[in-house]
Protein backbone atom coordinates (compact mmCIF):
# COMPACT_ATOMS: atom_id res chain seq x y z
CA UNK A 1 0.00 0.00 0.00
CA UNK A 2 3.41 2.40 1.16
CA UNK A 3 4.68 1.84 -2.28
CA UNK A 4 1.04 2.59 -4.00
CA UNK A 5 0.98 5.71 -2.43
CA UNK A 6 4.27 6.63 -2.88
CA UNK A 7 3.56 6.04 -6.72
CA UNK A 8 0.61 7.82 -7.21
CA UNK A 9 3.01 11.19 -4.96
CA UNK A 10 5.61 10.42 -7.63
CA UNK A 11 3.16 10.15 -10.81
CA UNK A 12 1.31 13.60 -9.02
CA UNK A 13 4.31 15.82 -8.96
CA UNK A 14 6.01 14.65 -12.30
CA UNK A 15 2.73 15.44 -13.59
CA UNK A 16 2.37 18.94 -11.58
CA UNK A 17 6.06 19.84 -12.05
CA UNK A 18 6.28 21.44 -15.50
CA UNK A 19 3.61 23.94 -14.76
CA UNK A 20 5.31 24.75 -11.25
CA UNK A 21 8.49 25.49 -13.45
CA UNK A 22 6.64 27.25 -16.34
CA UNK A 23 5.26 29.57 -13.88
CA UNK A 24 8.30 30.55 -12.17
CA UNK A 25 10.17 30.52 -15.53
CA UNK A 26 7.56 32.94 -16.26
CA UNK A 27 7.82 35.19 -12.64
CA UNK A 28 11.16 35.27 -13.47
CA UNK A 29 10.80 36.60 -17.17
CA UNK A 30 8.53 39.37 -15.75
CA UNK A 31 10.88 40.34 -13.06
CA UNK A 32 13.89 40.32 -15.25
CA UNK A 33 11.61 42.45 -18.16
CA UNK A 34 11.15 44.94 -15.06
CA UNK A 35 14.70 45.14 -14.24
CA UNK A 36 15.36 46.24 -17.77
CA UNK A 37 12.74 48.59 -17.93
CA UNK A 38 14.01 50.48 -14.14
CA UNK A 39 17.18 50.08 -15.97
CA UNK A 40 16.52 51.94 -18.99
CA UNK A 41 14.11 55.02 -17.15
CA UNK A 42 16.71 55.05 -14.41
CA UNK A 43 19.67 55.80 -17.20
CA UNK A 44 18.19 58.00 -19.65
CA UNK A 45 16.31 60.14 -17.54
CA UNK A 46 18.90 60.63 -14.92
CA UNK A 47 17.16 60.70 -11.87
CA UNK A 48 18.90 62.37 -8.49
CA UNK A 49 18.21 60.23 -5.28
CA UNK A 50 16.01 62.76 -3.96
CA UNK A 51 13.73 62.79 -7.61
CA UNK A 52 13.71 59.05 -7.22
CA UNK A 53 12.15 58.70 -4.21
CA UNK A 54 9.09 60.61 -5.13
CA UNK A 55 9.32 59.49 -8.46
CA UNK A 56 9.24 56.42 -8.40
CA UNK A 57 5.83 55.65 -6.23
CA UNK A 58 4.43 58.00 -8.85
CA UNK A 59 5.50 55.41 -12.07
CA UNK A 60 4.70 52.11 -9.91
CA UNK A 61 1.15 53.67 -9.88
CA UNK A 62 1.04 54.91 -13.35
CA UNK A 63 2.33 51.51 -14.44
CA UNK A 64 -0.50 49.61 -12.50
CA UNK A 65 -3.38 52.01 -13.73
CA UNK A 66 -2.37 51.07 -17.54
CA UNK A 67 -1.74 47.78 -16.84
CA UNK A 68 -5.29 47.14 -15.41
CA UNK A 69 -6.58 49.17 -18.96
CA UNK A 70 -4.40 47.02 -20.91
CA UNK A 71 -5.45 43.98 -19.29
CA UNK A 72 -9.15 45.05 -19.49
CA UNK A 73 -8.96 45.90 -23.05
CA UNK A 74 -7.16 42.87 -24.20
CA UNK A 75 -9.67 40.39 -22.32
CA UNK A 76 -12.52 41.94 -24.32
CA UNK A 77 -10.96 42.17 -27.30
CA UNK A 78 -9.97 37.95 -26.97
CA UNK A 79 -13.92 37.74 -26.21
CA UNK A 80 -14.75 39.03 -28.91
CA UNK A 81 -12.53 37.67 -31.70
CA UNK A 82 -14.02 34.06 -30.24
CA UNK A 83 -17.40 35.23 -30.54
CA UNK A 84 -17.33 37.24 -33.57
CA UNK A 85 -19.16 35.23 -35.77
CA UNK A 86 -22.16 35.32 -33.67
CA UNK A 87 -21.98 38.70 -32.65
CA UNK A 88 -25.05 40.80 -33.56
CA UNK A 89 -24.28 44.34 -35.78
CA UNK A 90 -25.25 46.17 -32.53
CA UNK A 91 -22.91 43.67 -30.17
CA UNK A 92 -20.40 44.56 -32.48
CA UNK A 93 -20.64 48.17 -32.08
CA UNK A 94 -21.18 47.92 -28.47
CA UNK A 95 -17.55 46.08 -28.55
CA UNK A 96 -15.78 48.63 -30.76
CA UNK A 97 -17.39 51.25 -29.03
CA UNK A 98 -16.17 49.77 -25.15
CA UNK A 99 -12.62 49.40 -26.98
CA UNK A 100 -12.38 53.26 -28.36
CA UNK A 101 -13.98 54.09 -24.53
CA UNK A 102 -10.82 51.85 -22.92
CA UNK A 103 -8.29 54.01 -24.96
CA UNK A 104 -10.09 56.99 -23.86
CA UNK A 105 -9.20 55.86 -20.55
CA UNK A 106 -5.72 54.84 -21.49
CA UNK A 107 -5.00 58.35 -22.65
CA UNK A 108 -6.60 60.35 -19.62
CA UNK A 109 -4.31 57.87 -17.43
CA UNK A 110 -1.60 59.31 -19.58
CA UNK A 111 -2.59 63.00 -19.30
CA UNK A 112 -3.00 62.59 -15.71
CA UNK A 113 0.07 61.28 -14.81
CA UNK A 114 1.79 63.57 -17.19
CA UNK A 115 0.71 66.24 -14.57
CA UNK A 116 1.63 64.21 -11.81
CA UNK A 117 5.34 63.75 -12.79
CA UNK A 118 5.83 67.48 -13.91
CA UNK A 119 5.17 68.21 -9.82
CA UNK A 120 7.89 65.40 -8.83
CA UNK A 121 10.49 66.07 -11.46
CA UNK A 122 11.80 68.47 -13.96
CA UNK A 123 9.74 69.07 -17.11
CA UNK A 124 12.56 67.91 -19.30
CA UNK A 125 12.87 64.67 -17.21
CA UNK A 126 9.56 64.01 -17.84
CA UNK A 127 10.40 64.36 -21.67
CA UNK A 128 12.88 62.26 -21.25
CA UNK A 129 10.77 59.03 -19.62
CA UNK A 130 8.35 59.07 -22.56
CA UNK A 131 12.03 58.46 -24.68
CA UNK A 132 13.47 56.11 -22.32
CA UNK A 133 10.07 54.12 -22.21
CA UNK A 134 10.15 54.25 -25.72
CA UNK A 135 13.46 52.57 -26.49
CA UNK A 136 12.51 49.95 -23.72
CA UNK A 137 9.93 49.09 -25.68
CA UNK A 138 12.28 48.88 -28.64
CA UNK A 139 14.56 47.22 -26.45
CA UNK A 140 12.24 44.55 -25.60
CA UNK A 141 10.50 43.65 -29.11
CA UNK A 142 14.71 43.00 -29.93
CA UNK A 143 15.56 40.58 -27.58
CA UNK A 144 11.83 39.00 -27.91
CA UNK A 145 13.12 38.62 -31.68
CA UNK A 146 16.49 37.44 -30.85
CA UNK A 147 14.93 34.51 -28.84
CA UNK A 148 12.60 33.76 -31.17
CA UNK A 149 15.09 33.39 -33.59
CA UNK A 150 14.68 36.25 -35.74
CA UNK A 151 16.85 38.55 -37.54
CA UNK A 152 16.03 42.89 -36.63
CA UNK A 153 16.76 45.58 -38.89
Amino acid sequence: MKKRSLAILVLTMFTFLPFFIKAQDLSQRKADIEALKVSIITTKVGLTAEEGKVFWPVYNEYQTEKQRLIKERRQKIVMARMNADNLSDKEVEDVILNDFNIQQRELDVERKYYDRFKKVIPLKKVAKLYMAEEQFKRELLKRLRNQSGQTTD
